[in-house]
Order: structure tokens, then C-alpha cells, then sequence
């Protein structure tokens, strides 16, 4: 079969690699799409941080075949599995724990202490022909939902976690960066009640996929966010603010533009420590959260939220084939496309070896 398989820093090949076949407990998926992550982005153009050593819980390390927001057909399952059948379509929660560490004992497994990730750090990933997982990890959809649709339910996930985190309902909130996490930030917040959704974001065409879809959108480059915002709300700032840009600049200006006593939330990747105005914060009696992926439960709200229309794929949904792969980690980190989904070939159209520039 064809996968994209990560070798180091600016080196994914997409080559031709064994079929995998389901062991006890697995299931084999017929990929049918891939989405392209800020993760895979960061392991692509940086030192492989993920990769780089092998995983203390799966042992995976480089190469890696990369993707963890996929979604497919099952075509085979192992022995003792009646999770799902051959010809559920179905979608992947990637991460996969021990079980056994403090956070994992506490119900906290997406924080588990040896965390692992399909198409990240455990063998196997969504950007192949073929992919074998657990069958706990599998979530059959809901009739009515695509294929397309399937492979958007992890990033999601992440980002209605996120919003969870902050716990508003109602009121205003704003999100900083409008890629694929922030455009998930702003449909979550709308399904949660909040309606006032400010968007900061450079980029023309994200910024026009905010839109669309109802934010008031700013430019940083244009405008001083931090006094449009206290502008719009009468001097009192958002009620919450959502961080998915990665950048020490938006993070701050999330902090200023903030209500007493309202949270930010970091849910996007940062390449290292970041800066900010501590006294703000305590002043204030801001809060500051951490979201990190998505606790038991929240797949499951993404896809109801999915089949009453919440969130919408028109206007930031782009698709390359798979042998365009490096060109869509650029387009995304370059903010060309807000959304890539990659399209798994159904076998044909080999190019063993091939190699990025």
C-alpha cells in the first residue's frame, strides 16, 4: 500500500510499505481521507520532537507514518472484537494510554503520563491506503454524516474541549487564529450559546471562513484588537478567549482583551516558552487553562453536534491527493488553506519513493 512516512525534518516520503493486517482486539480501516494537523506541521518543518526517541508506551519512533484525523471504511477485524463490523464507516479516536498512571487512574487518560498517538507516536497512521488500530479507538458514524465529515471529528474534539474548558455558555468570547482548531473554537462556542464570537486572524481567506460562518473577524495587522475588542464590549472584555494561533503576540493579546476573572484557554502548540504580562493576569484574577486533546465523551458530543448541522465544512475544507502531501504542510503552515483533507487513493497511482524537496 501507499503511506506518507516521516524519516526527519523536512523528509516525508510517500512509499510503498506492507498491508497491514488486524491482530486480536484491532481493526483494519480502508483510509479514505486525512486531515493535516498543526502537529503534523510542527514534526515536519521542525526536529521531530514526537518521533525523535521511541515511545515509552508503543515504542514507535521514526520513520513514522503520519496522520491522526482520519476516517474510513472497516475491512477486517481481529479475533474477540464486535466493536464494529466490516463495511462500518467509521472514525478514529487516535490517542492511546496506559492506564495505569495517576491520571489515567483519575479518569484523566488523555493526559496520560506515556501518552501515544496514532500517526504520531504509535505505529501505523491515517495518511495510508490502510491503517490497523484498537477497536476500542473506533467511533461508527451516525447515519446521514460522510466519510469527509468522519475525518474532522478529531480536531473537533480538540477544539470543543477546549471550549469546555473555559465552561461559557453565553456571552462573548474570542479566538485567536482561524485555522482549522479556531474554526472548530468558533463552532463550539456558538453550539454552547455564545454568539458573539471575535476572530483575530491575518490571513484574507481564513479570515473570510470566519465570516461566513458568523464571527466578526479582525485583522491584527490593521487594527489594535485589544481596543476594538474592549470597544465592542463596552470596556468590559470577552468572556472568554480561545488561543489557537501559537504565537506569544496572540496569547497576550487574548490576556488584555479578557473580562475580570474570565479564562484563556492554550490550546494551540507553541515552539517554546512564551512571555507574558504576569500582572495582567493577577490583576485582573484572570484565569489561565491548558487544554491538551479530549477526555472520554467528547467524540461522542462532536458527532451529535455534527448531525444537527453545528459544524459546518463550506468555506475551509480543501482537498489534495495524497502524493501532494508536502505541498499541504506548507499551504497550511503558510496559512494558505485553513483546512487540508488529504485523499487516500484506492490503490493505483503508485510513486514508491518519492521524496519531499
Amino acid at each position: 500500500m501507499l503511506a506518507a512516512r516521516l524519516y526527519g525534518a523536512k523528509d516525508l516520503r510517500i512509499e510503498e510499505m506492507p498491508e497491514p493486517e488486524p491482530g486480536p482486539g484491532e481493526v483494519k480501516i480502508r483510509v479514505a481521507y486525512a486531515g493535516i494537523c498543526g502537529t503534523d506541521v510542527h514534526e515536519y518543518f521542525e526536529t521531530p520532537r514526537a518521533t525523535h526517541e521511541p515511545n515509552p508506551l508503543t515504542g514507535a519512533t521514526l520513520p513514522q507514518t503520519l496522520g491522526h484525523e482520519f476516517a474510513g471504511t472497516v475491512v477486517a477485524r481481529g479475533e474477540g472484537v464486535d466493536r464494529a463490523a466490516p463495511g462500518d464507516r467509521v472514525c478514529v479516536r487516535p490517542i492511546r494510554t496506559c492506564g495505569v498512571c495517576p491520571r489515567c487512574v483519575a479518569g484523566l487518560d488523555h493526559l496520560c503520563a506515556a501518552l501515544a498517538a496514532i500517526g504520531v507516536t504509535s505505529p501505523g497512521g491515517g495518511l495510508a491506503e490502510y491503517v490497523v488500530v484498537p477497536a476500542g479507538a473506533v467511533h461508527r458514524l451516525p447515519d446521514g454524516l460522510s466519510l469527509e465529515q468522519g475525518a474532522l471529528v478529531e480536531p473537533m474534539a480538540v477544539a470543543l474541549n477546549a471550549v469546555e474548558r473555559a465552561g461559557v455558555r453565553g456571552g462573548s468570547a474570542l479566538v485567536t487564529g482561524a485555522g482549522a482548531v479556531g474554526m472548530g473554537a468558533l463552532f463550539a462556542l456558538k453550539a454552547n450559546g455564545v454568539d458573539d464570537v471575535l476572530v483575530v486572524e491575518p490571513s484574507p481567506a481564513r479570515r473570510a471562513a470566519a465570516e461566513l460562518h458568523g464571527a466578526r473577524v479582525l485583522d491584527p495587522g490593521a487594527v489594535d484588537v485589544v481596543g476594538e475588542v474592549m470597544r465592542h464590549t463596552g470596556g468590559r472584555g470577552v468572556d472568554a478567549a480561545i488561543e489557537c494561533a501559537g504565537r506569544p503576540d496572540a496569547l497576550n493579546t487574548a490576556i488584555r482583551s479578557l473580562a475580570a476573572r474570565a479564562p484563556v484557554v492554550m490550546v494551540a502548540l507553541y515552539s517554546g516558552p512564551v512571555a507574558i504580562d504576569a500582572s495582567v493576569v493577577r490583576l485582573a484574577e484572570l484565569a489561565l487553562l491548558g487544554s491538551e486533546a479530549y477526555p472520554d465523551g467528547v467524540f461522542e458530543r462532536v458527532l451529535a453536534h455534527m448531525a444537527d448541522g453545528r459544524f459546518p465544512t463550506d468555506g475551509w475544507l480543501e482537498h489534495i491527493p495524497l502524493a501532494d502531501a508536502v505541498a499541504g504542510l506548507h499551504d497550511v503552515r503558510d496559512a494558505r488553506r485553513t483546512k487540508v483533507l488529504v485523499d487516500i487513493p484506492a490503490g493505483g497511482g503508485r510513486r514508491p519513493g518519492v521524496k519531499s524537496a
